[in-house]
């Protein structure tokens, strides 16, 4: 079951291939022969006799001298007993695991400890093997800061990797099923769902400039800022915000579509916990599990259909009968289908630098690791950092932190989610074909100006392909780029009047 070099080092030895001593290297270059016949845990002694002979042929070929051949056949050989191997892998999904057989299985916790059980779990022990060692290869000079990684495969709702912690000998808390933590901008795709289902478009313009709200009836003001307080000073559109992550225009637009809409579409995905109508809930102030966050994405990337993660296949028990196999019969639609694509396609934003202007697009840093389509979201606060995302095949979340509340001290700190997400990704769908997120049938893909959102001219400098639904798209040409004498105010700017017009009972 260990295919490949990289997860047989794993599985016999708890290491990385390069990791490998000549003498474990040796011993495992003799199994393929025989897979069962030499496996050094059915039969060390055969799996021994076949090292010695892989020696001698590296021996003779020049590849090791006869003193290293010497040495590696007299090395002591330690392999991971099974019992310890089988919860090193994948500690708290393990725990996980346990948890699901009492409240999902519904066996007994006396079945459970008395052992005999054969549980067929989720686990992609590749895929897990790899989430824990880019966490490792990437947060390497903070012992404190916190991880929690949980991979889906959203048309099926599987958990194939799950990581809750950096050590499980030092804490076996699970963070990614245990704490609630702040998402930050990662909450922002449920607020722009919502904002698409209530007549925004991609090319919606609002002001992103330093704003004192006002809010229940004007007894409360919240002054939100933008990263490094960088601010348009001009409008700019929804495409340009979620790529931008601007914190002003968000907070806008959940006062202006109603703050009660973003807490229906949250609820709606399965975000169950209470939400308060504050303006700061567009911010993703609220704190809500690692699990939870990717199921809601989950939903996004199976295209607005419900999505329930879970942990075993089946369970039989010595006998072989079947006490437990899990049934699919999700099929209920969470969300429309075409804002559903939209939305993913604005999330797709964070990775295009057409859509930098005045401030990068999040994704910048990592989107030269990248190689294939892929929507997201990352999050930061002062305590938190999250990246979220997903290709078809598969949606994973990637947290970081501390336990304590202690705040997040330098760039490093909050960059890690990012790097560990796009590292893991590229490396599992390595081997998958590239999928790309597939348009619906009642949207129009339409040529626009970033800095705008109208239709692109031939001077326009950049251009992006932008989705819209069947209807909604822009009509006028892009007034930066385009000049029409008999016209002294383009229609966009008429259109950007009344957007902040219906804003202004709210802002001081």
């Amino acid at each position: 079951g260990a295919y490949g070099i990289e997860e047989a080092a794993n599985y016999y030895f708890q290491k990385r291939a390069k990791d490998l001593s000549l003498s474990e290297a040796s011993l495992l270059a003799g199994v393929p022969k025989g897979p069962s016949y030499y496996s050094p845990q059915q039969d060390f002694d055969k799996a021994k006799e076949r090292q010695e002979v892989v020696l001698e042929a590296m021996a003779s070929n020049g590849y090791i001298s006869e003193n290293e051949e010497l040495e590696a056949k007299s090395a002591h050989i330690q392999i991971i007993p099974k019992e310890e191997r089988e919860k090193s892998m994948a500690p708290y999904f393990l725990d996980a695991v346990e948890e699901a057989l009492i409240e999902e299985a519904g066996l007994s916790k006396d079945i459970v400890e008395a052992g005999g059980l054969n549980v067929y779990t989720t686990l992609n022990t590749t895929m897990q093997q790899k989430a824990e060692s880019w966490i490792e290869e990437t947060i390497t000079d903070n012992d404190e800061l916190q991880t929690a990684l949980v991979s889906i495969e959203p048309t099926s709702g599987a958990v194939r990797a799950l990581v809750g912690g950096r050590n499980y000998e030092e804490s076996s808390f699970n963070r990614a099923l245990k704490a609630k933590r702040a998402p930050g901008s990662t909450f922002k795709p449920f607020l722009y769902y919502a904002a698409l289902e209530n007549g925004f478009t991609p090319s919606a313009p609002l002001l992103s400039e330093e704003t004192t709200f006002t809010f229940n009836d004007g007894a409360d003001t919240y002054s939100p800022s933008n990263f490094d307080n960088r601010y348009a000073d001009d409008f700019i559109t929804l495409a340009q915000a979620i790529a931008v992550s601007d914190n002003t225009y968000a907070v806008k637009t959940h006062l202006l579509i109603g703050l009660d809409k973003l807490i229906k579409i949250a609820k709606q995905l399965g975000i169950s916990n209470s939400l308060p109508e504050y303006p700061s809930l567009a911010l993703g102030t609220e704190p809500v599990s690692v699990m939870k966050m990717t199921q809601a994405y989950a939903v996004f990337a199976n295209e607005g259909m419900e999505v329930t993660p879970y942990f075993i296949e089946k369970v039989t028990d010595k006998e072989g009968n079947i006490i437990y196999e899990y049934e699919n019969n999700k099929s209920k639609r969470l969300l429309d289908e075409d804002l559903t694509f939209l939305t993913t396609h604005l999330m797709t934003g964070m990775f295009n630098s057409s859509l930098s202007s005045y401030a990068s697009v999040t994704g910048a840093s990592i989107q030269s690791i990248l190689s294939r389509p892929m929507a997201g979201k990352s999050g930061t606060t002062s305590t938190d950092s999250w990246m979220i995302g997903y290709t078809p095949q598969l949606v994973t979340t990637v947290w970081t932190g501390y336990d304590k509340g202690k705040t997040l001290h330098s760039v490093n700190d909050t960059g890690y989610a990012k790097r560990i997400w796009a590292h893991y990704m590229e490396d599992v769908l390595e081997s998958e074909e590239v999928a790309e997120f597939q348009p619906t049938a009642n949207v129009s893909n339409v040529t626009i100006d970033p800095l705008t959102g109208q239709l692109a001219t031939d001077q326009c400098e950049q251009t992006i392909d932008m989705y819209y639904i069947n209807g909604s798209e822009p009509t006028e040409y892009c007034p930066l780029h385009y000049h029409d004498e008999e016209q002294t105010e383009t229609p966009l700017q008429d259109e950007k009047k009344w957007w902040e017009i219906l804003l202004k009972p709210f802002i001081e």
